[in-house]
């Protein structure tokens, strides 16, 4: 298969002889020099070390460190570190979720989910609770994570116990 978005070298070869170059004026060439410059000072990886990083409460028993966040797009990634008996309260999704487990395990629905299991809830679902009868590492990437005020993660702890 061959990718069409690719000029054959010949044919760049032949239409670059037929050219004319452009000199751009003084204050075009600078703008457009600071601009490389600054893609190129712009590192290409982003990279967050294991200590590093905010662990915060979200409900009782249930930490969150955001490792990505985009405003824009209305998304995050996030690793949640529920201790044991945790339980994640019934919620709704308006974007699609995804979950790894990476240590421990969680219970949904009466299933019991092991490291290595992936869950993906499409928008528009509708969780019932989440346990972790041990305790659990998941990786998550869902929409924004709601910051929840101390009354409301109180509230929460005893509804969802």
């Amino acid at each position: 298969m061959t990718d069409r978005r690719r000029l054959d070298p010949d044919l760049a070869a032949r239409l670059a002889e037929h050219l004319t170059p452009v000199t751009p004026d003084p204050a075009r060439r600078l703008a457009m020099r600071e601009r490389i410059l600054v893609d190129a000072a712009a590192p290409a990886t982003r990279v967050l070390r294991a200590g590093e990083g905010e662990w915060r409460e979200f409900v009782y028993g249930i930490r969150i460190k955001t490792l990505r966040r985009d405003e824009t797009a209305g998304t995050e990634t996030s690793l949640w570190r529920l201790a044991p008996g945790a339980r994640v309260p019934p919620h709704s999704h308006r974007h699609e979720e995804e979950c790894l487990v990476l240590e421990g395990s969680i219970v949904h629905d009466g299933v019991e989910y092991f490291p290595g299991d992936y869950l993906l809830a499409p928008a528009g679902a509708k969780h019932k609770p989440f346990v972790a009868p041990h305790g659990a590492l998941l990786l998550i990437r869902s929409e924004l994570v709601p910051r929840l005020g101390w009354l409301t993660r109180l509230a929460l702890r005893f509804i969802g116990r």
